[in-house]
């Protein structure tokens, strides 16, 4: 890596060393061409912008114009993690697309948790997988415990994670251990689960705990968000199919009101892709999974309250941009198509 970097100085220096003293946008181009082979990592691309801000004025117009446009544009499509700690035996592995693009880090001053767990700590990011961060929000802001007490620290420094199996119509505790490395981007932070605070693990290491309970992250994008509930509690789910015959906005909201008052975890999901016009200006996205966070009945309007679990994304109206809104009962029937409500 170092030779790389130094080699991205000659280059500058060598560009520049003309009677001029100009890097003109053929260099400039060929300086791109030379850091972007064997891939853009972090310190490369790093180095590359101190040079250009070192060179600035021996740069021309058009090379100024070259490497703004790659640094401001196309850089970000390109950068991959600087070569970080090898894959332990045994952890989960990345999606193969992002082999090249994260590495496993352990966050620097990061720790477990910060205040306890909260349902609003949990930020979906690149995973495809809303019905667990949807369900671990679910479970973090009913039982904020439950998640707490699943996390044992071990003298190693590691950490045992216990999550629940269905053996025999029963849910069975398993213990997974792991190490506090998470697949990350040092540019970007958490390539998967995050954290509202990016100094808080848990988020990440429940996921990471999770995958390889699995086998990998790819196998844990897409699910039941009943499932993951149980995973995390040990206490059976039920689901109800909003769009059954019979089924009508009184119960439902019924269903929803009891459930909420017991302090159950609750997840709703919506339509699939197919039904995309019905939720155009809505701001709420299908064939995803929002964490029920409450109701509420205001001058004779019920309404439901509903987290995304990205953290943000929400009808405009509703505040901050935090991800947590709340809707009309009849919206909510017409955009959602199911329920799961665990313990």
């Amino acid at each position: 890596m170092a030779n790389e970097i130094q080699a991205i100085r000659q280059q500058f220096a060598s560009a520049a060393a003309t009677p001029a003293q100009k890097i003109d946008d053929a260099k400039a181009n060929a300086i791109i061409a030379d850091a972007r082979r064997g891939g853009l990592t972090q310190s490369k691309a790093e180095e590359l912008k101190r040079e250009v801000d070192a060179y600035r004025a021996s740069l021309t117009p058009q090379a100024a114009s070259v490497f703004t446009d790659f640094i401001q544009n196309k850089m970000k499509a390109l950068e991959i993690m600087d070569p970080g700690t090898p894959k332990a035996k045994g952890e989960p592995a990345v999606v193969k697309t992002d082999q090249k693009r994260i590495g496993w880090q352990v966050v620097p001053g990061g720790k477990l948790f910060i205040h306890g767990a909260s349902g609003s700590d949990v930020a979906q990011n690149y995973l495809g997988d809303c019905y667990l961060m949807a369900a671990m929000s679910a479970v973090a802001h009913t039982h904020p415990d439950v998640i707490e007490k699943a996390f044992v620290l071990k003298d190693d420094g590691t950490y045992d994670v216990t999550l629940y199996a269905e053996e025999g119509g029963k849910l069975v505790p398993h213990v997974v251990n792991i190490d506090a490395e998470l697949p990350r981007n040092g540019w970007y932070g958490y390539y998967y689960a995050g954290a509202k605070n990016p100094k808080e693990l848990w988020p990440a290491l429940l996921e990471k705990a999770i995958a390889k309970w699995k086998g990998s992250y790819n196998a844990i994008q897409g699910g039941l968000p009943e499932d993951a509930m149980q995973w995390l509690t040990g206490k059976k789910s039920i689901a109800v199919d909003l769009r059954k015959a019979g089924t009508t906005a009184d119960g439902t909201f019924a269903t929803l009101d009891a459930a909420v008052k017991a302090g159950k975890p609750i997840t709703a999901v919506t339509l699939s892709d197919k039904s995309a016009k019905k939720y155009a200006g809505t701001n709420i996205y299908t064939d995803h999974t929002y964490t029920v966070w409450g109701t509420s009945v205001e001058n004779g309007v019920r309404y439901v309250h509903l987290r995304n679990p990205w953290g943000e994304g929400e009808p405009a109206g509703n505040g901050r941009d935090d991800g947590i809104f709340k809707i009309p009962l009849d919206q909510f029937m017409s955009l959602f198509c199911g329920i799961a409500i665990n313990g």
